[in-house]
């Protein structure tokens, strides 16, 4: 990727953007929102923007007149900038190795940088990059001196379970929102993936079958026109992720799934939202039972079984 228009802050910035984007697997028609970018990078406006320009110069989003920019390709398929084939590991398959060894609490709540460095054999570049995106999704914090803790949030049932009931409070109810306004084109491109994984259910994989969820549920919230709101949605959805993609790699149904959401997504295009967010709060109730069951499964098995399963799911998301 050319970044010789840019300068040395914003090129860092550009890639950190497209890491998270990486790990995120976000999917061509993903929305980039430049105030909310802005934000979970702790900069300004301004050179987030030139960030986004810099994409769309290079085909990689578009400019849509008041909505903002989108994604035009598959995250996947973006160049890291200055990666080598024979750069290990690569940051996304890094991130989440880390997260699931915290989920299943295979690392200390208190660890240094080097630490991590012996365990998974990357260099401090790899690790410090890895650590600020989990630092930005309030997974870790820093400590004094050179340690990082665990923010709590991963690896007990009960805080995953407050996790969904707070969704089932606030979810359902954004779609009955006085302020609420159809995004009928990102709700559309919403459709449009889920209706490909529904056709193509086996190429889709657990860390795939995630964006879609976490692109379904931001783009209901994102209509609701409450930007406090939104950041909550997009919140939850860094903070659950490693549960649900153990649940996903292990029971989910991609047909199944997909369909639940799709059900709803045509009720809110169709202007029914209040049956909407009655089947919202269905699904989120199901997840819920989901999750416990999985849950308590993965935490009984032996730590072979773990790793196992560790495993599957880092190399599943390539």
């Amino acid at each position: 990727m050319d970044t010789t228009a840019i300068t040395r802050l914003q090129q860092d910035l550009l890639s950190k953007v497209i890491a998270r984007l990486k790990v995120e697997n976000a999917q061509a028609g993903s929305s980039l929102n430049e105030s909310s970018l802005a934000q979970q990078f702790e900069v300004s406006r301004t050179p987030m923007r030139a960030v986004l320009k810099h994409l769309v110069a290079q085909d990689i989003a578009k400019a849509v007149p008041y909505k903002g920019f989108v994604l035009q390709v598959d995250a996947a398929s973006i160049e890291t900038i200055g990666s080598g084939d024979n750069e290990q590991p690569d940051q996304e398959q890094l991130y989440l190795r880390l997260l699931m060894d915290l989920f299943f609490g295979e690392i200390e709540d208190s660890f240094s940088e080097k630490e991590l460095q012996e365990r998974y054999q990357a260099n401090r570049g790899e690790i410090q990059s890895v650590l600020r995106l989990l630092e930005n999704d309030a997974i870790l914090r820093r400590s004094p001196g050179y340690k990082w803790q665990l923010n709590g949030v991963l690896n007990t049932l009960d805080r995953h379970a407050e996790s969904y009931r707070c969704r089932l409070i606030f979810e359902p109810a954004t779609l009955l929102e006085p302020s609420w306004e159809l995004d009928r084109e990102l709700l559309e491109r919403c459709r449009e993936r889920h209706l490909q994984a529904i056709a193509n259910p086996e190429k889709i994989n657990a860390s795939q079958l995630f964006g879609l969820s976490a692109d379904f549920h931001e783009a209901l919230v994102a209509c609701s026109g409450n930007r406090f709101l939104l950041n909550i949605m997009q919140q939850h959805n860094r903070l659950r992720k490693a549960t649900d993609l153990v649940s996903m790699h292990l029971q989910s149904s991609v047909s199944k799934s997909c369909q639940r959401r799709l059900d709803i997504i045509e009720l809110v295009l169709d202007g029914n939202n209040q049956a909407a967010s009655t089947k919202l709060a269905q699904l989120l109730e199901n997840d819920i039972r989901v999750m416990k069951r999985t849950y308590n499964d993965v935490m009984n098995v032996t730590r072979a079984q773990r790793e196992k399963l560790i495993n599957s799911l880092v190399a599943k998301s390539r």
